[in-house]
């Protein structure tokens, strides 16, 4: 039976990509400030694979953004990885910082934290290797009931289900600019099961395909004034953006 990591009339915040007003996206530095706030519940992150089968969290398939270089993370083994600069981009202070793994992460933060672990599929069959081996470190590390799966990959997101039995929750993430139209206003949990809504925020203010009492976890919400608004929506469980400090402090003006 499945869970809920949301408990009623909590607000979860959960960093994007960490703090990523602050420090670089998807990277130690990024999460572990997030700690240092009691009032942050967890971070929101991205996971794909390397040439070599290993999961690393990092949002974009290549690395021109982040490292100014033309190469996919999919055609570099770790090893090779592990050497390339992803802070300097923000600033050059943060330039021995690192793409990690997923198990560094998991290691350093452990239950403390709850995961938003968001998979990257390009392909519209989903990723079933990266769902198989996203599960086994959850099972690894004893975060069953830390982790939630998400994906604008409904397919991904199947495959992980059926992995993991419907253990954990899942969220289908949609916005108007990603993926087939028929995804764009949440339909895809027909084919995901899942469990979440995961809209990018401003569809709120627009009809979604609701599914009762379906709970909703909009993102990147990065305004007081957006996130005073999406509080005060029916079925808002919890809230992601870039600075989960400022999120902390609406959301305890809330409570």
């Amino acid at each position: 039976m499945m869970y809920t990591l949301f408990e009623e009339g909590k607000i979860f915040v959960l960093g994007h990509r960490g703090c990523s007003e602050r420090f670089p996206e998807n990277t130690m530095p990024s999460f572990e400030d997030c700690t240092t706030n009691p009032r942050i519940d967890g971070v929101e992150l991205d996971v794909q694979l390397t040439k070599d089968g290993k999961v690393v969290i990092s949002h974009d398939f290549h690395l021109k953004r982040t490292a100014g270089l033309d190469v996919l993370i999919k055609d570099l083994t770790y090893d090779e990885l592990k050497e390339i600069d992803v802070g300097s981009f923000k600033d050059p202070s943060f330039s021995k910082v690192r793409i990690p793994l997923l198990e560094d992460l998991f290691s350093s933060i452990g239950n403390r934290f709850v995961y938003d672990v968001e998979i990257k599929a390009e392909h519209i069959t989903g990723n079933k290797e990266l769902c198989l081996k996203v599960w086994d470190l959850i099972c690894a590390y004893k975060l069953q009931e830390n982790v939630m799966v998400s994906s604008f990959n409904p397919f991904a997101l199947r495959r992980f289900n059926r992995a993991c039995w419907y253990s954990v929750p899942t969220a289908d993430i949609f916005s108007p600019d990603c993926g087939p139209k028929y995804l764009w206003d949440g339909g895809g949990y027909k084919v995901s099961g899942s469990s979440y809504m995961k809209p990018r925020k401003d569809l709120l203010k627009n009809k979604l395909r609701r599914r009762g009492q379906c709970p909703i976890i909009p993102w990147t919400v990065n305004t007081e004034e957006d996130a005073r608004e999406l509080l005060s929506t029916e079925g808002v469980v919890g809230l992601i953006g870039n600075d989960p400090h400022m999120l902390a402090r609406v959301a305890e003006e809330k409570k």
